[in-house]
């Protein structure tokens, strides 16, 4: 990193936000969150100033009631203003941990484990919603007309409104925004130490081979000439080591295919005091790709009226990523296997293991469904689930060059 001294020079920040619902602030390292500079558990714009340096990160940890309106709304400043949702640097990481109220919060602790499986896994980028003053949401005088809203958007909920309407889209989330940004002059040469090694830090000699390539880096760098690879994809090669050197690549939304299977004859209908054996399905439709820990978090039986659905089919919820250990953690909150809704009872209801998922392979789980006195109507069984580790399976070769001359001795 160049200009060390520059870098490590404290700078002031003021911040303007709202958070519907609630958020704590901090400011972190590019890996944990380190001090708490504002909390908030209101829709009020919250004020507040901090001392931060250029490798420094600003921390929005968000999380709503599920009711109502679902939304971030923040004025940044520095030597440089952004506003929220106008910028590329906006990221997001849904943790998929439910928290809906202002009297208990997500601790340092929890905040900084979920980071850790952020810097693996990957940020997500920002849903960008109305400016401030537009409806659905009130004005902030506060805050500047230009600023945004922004939210992550799951793709469960599948209403037109989404992300902004009230929902859990795999809350708390944690937003942030790299000081850099907000002193591009005074921050130019400085780039946070968060690159990504050995399985993105997870394993137990990671640190070790973090300070090792913190040495190689150095080195590599101290060297006076630079060449580049003639075979390199010119538009994406940046210079290395600097924060031009990631893109992220637009991958499509990969998913497995799911099926109810029920009914023992062709005559077989579901009534109002019935018990049905079902049978869900999952399939992988491609050859090159494993579904890795393919789990159903939960199943609700809900009114057709109050269900995501286009015309009389289900809608599939959309990927959520989250780890086994997360899944222990919903297991914990509740060891309950049956759930009445309406007179309806479906057994197991949450935490169905489906596994692994090979290539253009299905797998089945049966359920019990008891219906005892159930209001005659249409409804929906709403499944949500959770994918471990998407793996594609693509061999790749090349070459590259690099032109050096030599001259006599």
């Amino acid at each position: 990193m160049e200009n060390t001294k520059n870098c490590k020079q404290t700078r002031a920040i003021n911040v303007t936000y709202s958070c519907d619902n609630f958020a704590d602030i901090y400011i972190g390292d590019c890996t944990k969150v380190l001090r708490k500079v504002a909390t908030s558990s209101s829709l009020e714009a919250v004020n507040f100033k901090a001392k931060v340096t250029c490798e420094e990160y600003l921390y929005f940890v968000c999380w709503s009631d599920n009711s109502g309106l679902n939304g971030l709304l923040a004025e940044l400043k520095g030597a440089n203003t952004v506003f929220s949702g106008t910028h590329a640097k906006w990221e997001v990481f849904p943790t998929g941990i439910n928290f809906s109220s202002q009297t208990t919060r997500p601790s340092d602790q929890l905040i900084n484990a979920e980071l850790k499986k952020a810097h693996c896994k990957k940020w997500k980028a920002v849903t960008k919603g109305v400016s401030n003053g537009n409806i659905p949401f009130r004005t902030y005088p506060s805050i500047d007309k230009n600023a945004h809203f922004i939210w992550y958007n799951s793709g469960k909920d599948t209403s037109a409104t989404a992300p902004f309407q009230g929902f859990n889209h795999d809350e708390f989330l944690i937003f942030r925004f790299p000081i850099s940004e907000l002193y591009k002059e005074e921050c130019h040469d400085c780039t946070p130490e968060c690159e990504c090694v050995d399985n993105c830090l997870c394993s137990a000699c990671a640190e070790t081979i973090q300070e090792e390539q913190k040495v190689l880096k150095t080195e590599a760098l101290s060297k006076t000439f630079l060449i580049k690879g003639k075979e390199n994809n010119s538009r994406r090669c940046k210079a290395p080591y600097s924060g031009e050197t990631c893109s992220t690549l637009d991958l499509p939304t990969l998913e497995p295919c799911f099926y109810l299977h029920w009914g023992d004859s062709t005559k077989d209908q579901m009534e109002t005091h019935d018990d049905e054996v079902l049978y869900i399905t999952a399939c992988n439709p491609y050859s090159n790709l494993r579904f890795r820990g393919l789990i159903i978090t939960s199943i609700t039986i809900v009114p057709k009226r109050n269900a995501g659905t286009i015309g009389n089919t289900p809608v599939t919820p959309s990927i959520t990523t989250q780890t086994q250990t997360q899944a222990h953690q919903l297991a914990s909150k509740s060891t309950v296997m049956a759930e009445t809704n309406n007179g309806i009872q479906l057994v197991p209801n949450r935490l169905v293991r489906l596994g692994d998922v090979c290539g253009c392979a299905c797998t089945s789980q049966a359920l019990y469904l008891s219906i005892q006195n159930a209001k005659p109507q249409d409804y929906d069984i709403v499944v949500e689930y959770c994918i471990e580790q998407i793996e594609i399976n693509q061999d790749n070769t090349g070459k590259t060059r690099f032109p050096i001359t030599l001259i006599k001795s």
